[in-house]
């Protein structure tokens, strides 16, 4: 095994016992390394409130229950390490991404991992409008059409109706809030088979692992980091639709949001971060955002 295959190895056992990272995790991994770091932190059985909760009643020593998963994982998906040249440089460079910062990621799939300049996330309310699967349906064709890579989560609502698009026209990537081995939600399962053979399904949770909203809130940090700009289709006023935006913003990424009728509460959060913050961009077609996405990244029209 190389010194590179170790690290990779090293790094996939310590997501897979504890989760992305936590701050002691990170804090070690930065001092010591990946492998010193997975070995400091398993040199004694590591407490049980340390652990993932996946872990926390599961039988037998948790380091070699860790290297028997992991090698098992690699059978069928690969691990994206911050050593590779593939690992997204939009995660580069940031040093708080929400709750964590992923130690590695999981793939599923041929496409490459979204790089900012050629990706843009779109995303909105689960409980969208007809105007507003319409609206993402055009957007994602048409930024797909043109060599950009949409990315979503593969919700219900704004993001299935995204990712639908841009998978018949484009190779979309799906950032899931839980483990390979679910595809959450069950209603997208049959499109992410599609995209582990066309495109990519990427996430920072172990395969195992459940989605759950503690989950779903801290992937919109990865949601928001690994693309050039985040597109916010439709959002009520009150929601985690809106943290994405304003995580896109803090990260240095464009932030966009499409209008909708002013008596749709469905469209209310958009027009209220119009109001309350002038980064935001109005879009309105593919063609705005390109042109956005074109003068935050410096990449040619």
């Amino acid at each position: 095994m190389t010194d590179h295959d170790e690290t990779r190895t090293a790094r996939a056992k310590l997501n897979w016992m504890f989760g992305p990272s936590r701050p002691r995790i990170t804090r070690l991994v930065a001092e010591h390394g990946p492998v010193a770091a997975f070995d400091l932190l398993t040199a004694a059985e590591p407490p049980t409130g340390l652990l993932r909760p996946e872990l926390q009643h599961r039988p037998g020593p948790v380091r070699d229950v860790a290297a028997d998963a992991v090698a098992e994982a690699q059978t069928w998906c690969r691990i994206v390490t911050p050593e590779d040249e593939d690992w997204p440089a939009g995660i580069a460079g940031i040093a708080d991404i929400g709750a964590y910062i992923p130690v590695c990621l999981w793939a599923l799939g041929p496409a490459p991992t979204p790089q900012p300049a050629a990706t843009v996330t779109i995303t909105g309310t689960h409980t969208a409008t007809a105007y507003g699967m319409w609206t993402a349906d055009e957007l994602a064709t048409g930024v797909s059409v043109a060599g950009l890579n949409v990315v979503t989560t593969g919700g219900p609502g704004i993001d299935v109706a995204a990712l639908r698009a841009a998978a018949t026209c484009g190779t979309p990537v799906v950032v899931l809030p839980c483990g390979l081995q679910y595809q959450y939600p069950a209603a997208s399962i049959g499109l992410y088979d599609q995209l582990a053979a066309t495109g990519l399904l990427l996430t920072a949770w172990p395969p195992d692992a459940r989605p759950n909203a503690q989950r779903w809130s801290a992937n919109r940090s990865l949601l928001a980091a690994v693309s050039g700009g985040t597109v916010v289709v439709e959002a009520p006023s009150r929601g985690g639709t809106l943290r994405t935006l304003q995580r896109a913003i803090r990260y240095g990424r464009t932030g966009m949001v499409v209008p909708g009728p002013v008596t749709s509460a469905a469209s209310a959060g958009c027009h209220q971060l119009l109001r309350d913050d002038p980064r935001v961009r109005v879009v309105t077609s593919a063609a705005d955002v390109i042109d956005d996405l074109a003068d935050s990244t410096g990449e040619p029209r």
